[in-house]
Formats: structure tokens, C-alpha cells, sequence
């Protein structure tokens, strides 16, 4: 393992996405999420979206409990449960697509997923539906399904949490402790695949360090933030690394 983390230090493209990590992380602690949204597509069209998946998972699991314990006080959790719940309910369908997609196929669907989602959360689009355990638990079980077949469980979240009236300090608590929770469960469900591989493992213990100081440097930044500003750049960030590595651009990528 030691040999292939010396390996990666020699890479370009491990080193780019070593950078996309740290950034990353910034992110991830001012907002609250983007990890997958982030790191997903750009380290897909480096390497492949399984590579990518089993590598947001480790790189997003240890680092992320400072900032778990930190929200303990917001977070609500008689909103969180149900969504968890139902992240669990549809997860291995989407480990199902992950390990059976065509990877140029499984690229498109991430990149376009998320740009969908930046825009209807940009655009400032409410979900009027009602707020019951039966539909977060529907919403929590298509975050399954995106979270576990291509790393952005957040999306399907994020536009119902961010319809409602609460306020940044909760929201950003209620989505740490969901991408917490489904990383652990979705961890088990990718060991169990054979999703992981040494290359990606390895490539998220050597990324995590500079995740985790990321993290702090994002959240030390969140304190003084409007709701506004949080919002704008966390979705900017989003938009750039989906448009850097839509599959149309691969040849400038390598």
C-alpha cells in the first residue's frame, strides 16, 4: 500500500486531484456539502467513476467527524432519520448501476444530475409539497440511488431541505450528519461490491490530510458568512468542476 501511495505522488493526475481535494474540503466546510459534487466528476474523467466513487468515500468519512461533532447542536434530527432511511432503502440499486453502467454513460449521468441540481437550487426553486415522513423518506431514497451509483447523494436533499424555512445553521447541520451517516452505510455496501481498489484507497488516505485541513479552513469561514454568500460559492465551485470535466473535454484532460 506504502508503494502505491509513493505512486501517486508521481501521477499528474493523482497530484490534480490531491488539489480538487484540498479545495474540495474548503467547500465542504463552508457549506456543508459538494464533496461528491466536487470531486466526482473531475476525478472520473482522471480516472474512472469507480475509481472515483471508492475515493470520495474514504476521503469524506474520518476527516468529516470534527465537523460532525461540531453541529451536534443544530442538527435535527426527526428530519434526518426518515431521509437516512430511505437513503438505505435504495442504495444497492444504485451499487447495482455503478458496478453494471457503461463508465462514459455513468459520467454523463453524474455531470448532468448535478448541473440540474445547481440550477434548481441557484434559481432559488421551492418544493410546496408536503413535508411528511413517507416523502422524506422518498426523497432519502433517491439520494440512495445518486449517492451510491455516482457520489452526489446531496442534490435530492438539498432542493427539499433548502425549499423549506429553515435556517442555513440547520440545514448545513442536517446535511453533515446525512452524508455522515449514508458514507458509513454506503462504505459497507461498497466493500461488500468490491467497489474499493488499492488505487483508490490509497489515493484517499494520501488526499485526506489536505481534506481535513480544508475542512477547517472552510468552516472557520462559514461563522461570519451570510446565507447568500455560502450558497453562491459553494454552487460556483460546483458548476466549474462539472463543466472541467464533462466527457466532451477529455481529450484537453489528457
Amino acid at each position: 500500500m506504502i508503494e502505491i501511495i509513493l505512486a501517486h505522488l508521481t501521477s499528474p493526475f493523482s497530484l490534480i486531484v490531491l488539489v480538487v481535494v484540498f479545495v474540495t474540503g474548503i467547500v465542504r466546510g463552508f457549506s456543508g456539502f459538494g464533496s461528491g459534487m466536487i470531486i466526482g466528476p473531475i476525478t472520473a474523467a482522471l480516472f474512472t467513476p469507480q475509481f472515483a466513487i471508492g475515493l470520495i468515500s474514504i476521503v469524506d468519512s474520518i476527516p468529516t467527524t470534527k465537523m460532525v461533532w461540531g453541529a451536534r447542536k443544530q442538527v435535527v434530527w426527526h428530519q434526518v432519520a426518515p431521509i437516512v432511511a430511505g437513503y438505505v432503502a435504495l442504495m444497492p440499486l444504485g451499487i447495482w448501476v455503478l458496478k453494471s453502467s457503461d463508465p462514459i454513460a455513468l459520467r454523463w449521468f453524474i455531470s448532468v444530475s448535478i448541473c440540474i441540481a445547481v440550477v434548481l437550487l441557484w434559481s432559488g426553486w421551492k418544493y410546496h409539497g408536503p413535508r411528511s415522513k413517507p416523502v422524506s423518506f422518498g426523497i432519502g431514497a433517491t439520494g440512495g440511488f445518486m449517492g451510491a451509483s455516482a457520489a452526489i447523494p446531496g442534490p435530492p436533499i438539498l432542493i427539499y431541505w433548502m425549499s423549506g424555512r429553515d435556517p442555513a445553521a440547520t440545514i448545513r447541520a442536517n446535511m453533515i450528519y446525512y452524508l455522515f451517516l449514508s458514507d458509513v452505510f454506503v462504505i459497507i455496501g461498497y466493500f461488500v461490491s468490491d467497489i474499493f481498489t488499492q488505487q483508490s484507497v490509497s489515493l484517499g488516505i494520501l488526499a485526506s490530510p489536505g481534506y481535513f485541513v480544508g475542512l477547517i479552513i472552510g468552516t472557520s469561514y462559514f461563522k461570519g458568512a451570510s446565507e447568500k454568500t455560502y450558497r453562491t460559492i459553494a454552487f460556483l465551485m460546483i458548476l466549474l468542476a462539472v463543466l472541467a470535466s464533462l466527457p466532451v473535454l477529455d481529450d484537453f484532460l489528457r
